[in-house]
């Protein structure tokens, strides 16, 4: 893979906003306009040097086995630690390959410049928790652990780049609640998940990470860390995309990317996050729409379960319609493979400890009945990647998951 060219220009297609592009060449003569949309306020913000277009790129040249030719100079450190992150990649996914990184290096410049620090904002469980302990003398009696500058939304991760009618009103709701906090609220764009195939296709346990730092990278005249919140926590870790072990790889000499959050478990994040009044009006976690959080998807369903636990479901009326909610539903959550097995296996414990037998005994039936429907589940879902039977694989998996609490995705 091979950076042709790079520029930053007035976007042609959000006006008031500046892009920063690349074309990029891979395999036998492809090539594509990799680009990431920022407003005009912020395009002093936006890197010059090869960091950013290292981390996109690393990947997919991973994936096809290509080498990557880089014509910007790299941050020294920032190419010694991406060496290490194919490594790692290499070890937890060995159909992926070792490659070589030809670029200039740049070595360590001090800066007298006084940089800012970054979180990504999604309106989610992470991105509260991360925001709530980053709060000093806040009433919540919640402890600080630092500050905030700036909160990035990122367009173009979880719905498509190009699909105003689900983004803009979610967007409209997030700088709301980042007003009433008193942040600074950076919506940004970008088409990597489009011209990238391994972004869309193996974001959870691959590219998470690389995606939220090349948005972090790109602004890297701006800031000196940016936050990336936990996935999972230390006592249960695995290969995943976003990783306490590879995300600080991505910085650089004056950037930090740091994992946060991942001493605690996702039920304890909520009770962190929960306090915020913010979350209680905007927590966004649905994957299934746009704006409004479905209450009947998984990953609603999800949260849902964890603020009931915590004795809070009062607290969330604006943000889930608990009229369908009911322990007989909890019980048909279809608990996928290891990773959210996790999460459930969380709740499970805390429904015990705090005396909520009746929510600790739905799910571990929804457990043992997901066990006993996963090889099915699995065999369904390899059937749906065969040429002559895919169709036939879609209709046996929708049948399998009738009546289920399950993952609903907008399309990207």
């Amino acid at each position: 893979m091979k950076l042709l060219s790079s520029g930053i220009t007035p976007s042609p297609d959000t006006p008031g906003n500046m892009r920063s592009s690349a074309l990029i060449r891979w395999g036998l003569g492809n090539e594509f306009q990799l680009w990431i949309d920022v407003p005009e306020k912020y395009a002093d913000s936006l890197s010059e040097t090869g960091n950013p277009w290292l981390v996109a790129m690393l990947p997919m040249a991973a994936a096809l086995g290509e080498d990557i030719e880089l014509p910007l100079p790299v941050d020294a450190l920032l190419l010694e630690n991406c060496r290490g992150v194919l490594a790692i990649w290499n070890e937890w996914y060995p159909e992926l390959h070792q490659i070589a990184l030809h670029c200039p290096v740049k070595g360590f410049e001090p800066s007298g410049a006084i940089k800012k620090t970054a979180a990504f904002f999604s309106g989610g469980i992470d991105s509260y928790f991360t925001i709530a302990r980053r709060m000093p003398g806040n009433p919540y009696g919640i402890p600080a652990v630092g500050v905030l500058d700036d909160l990035l939304t990122v367009w173009g991760f979880d719905i498509g780049v190009n699909d105003e009618t689900q983004f803009q009103p979610l967007a409209r709701m997030l700088a709301g609640s980042v007003e009433s906090l008193g942040g600074n609220h950076i919506i940004v764009q970008t088409n990597l998940r489009d011209v990238m195939e391994v972004y869309r296709k193996r974001w959870g346990p691959l590219t998470h990470g690389a995606g939220l730092a090349f948005i972090g990278l790109s602004l890297e005249k701006r800031y000196r860390e940016v936050i990336l919140g936990s996935t999972y926590p230390y006592g249960a870790l695995f290969p995943w995309g976003s990783h306490p072990l590879v995300d600080p790889l991505f910085s650089t000499s004056l950037l930090s990317v740091m994992h946060d959050g991942a001493a605690l478990t996702r039920i304890g994040k909520t009770a962190v996050a929960a306090r915020l009044p913010q979350a209680r009006r905007g927590l966004h976690v649905c994957q299934a729409t746009g704006l409004h959080n479905c209450s009947v998807c998984e990953k609603c369903y999800r949260t849902m379960i964890a603020l009931d636990i915590l004795g809070l479901k009062e607290s969330f009326a604006e943000t889930f319609d608990w009229s369908g909610y009911t322990l007989s539903r909890v019980r048909m959550v279809y608990i996928g493979g290891g990773l959210e097995q996790i999460f459930y296996r969380e709740m499970i414990s805390a429904a015990r400890s705090l005396e909520r037998t009746d929510i600790a005994v739905a799910l571990s039936h929804a457990a043992r009945r997901s066990s006993r429907m996963a090889p099915f589940i699995h065999w369904a879902e390899r059937m749906t990647t065969r040429p002559l039977v895919w169709r036939l694989g879609i209709a046996l998996r929708r049948v399998l998951l009738r009546g289920s609490i399950q993952k609903e995705y907008i399309t990207i």
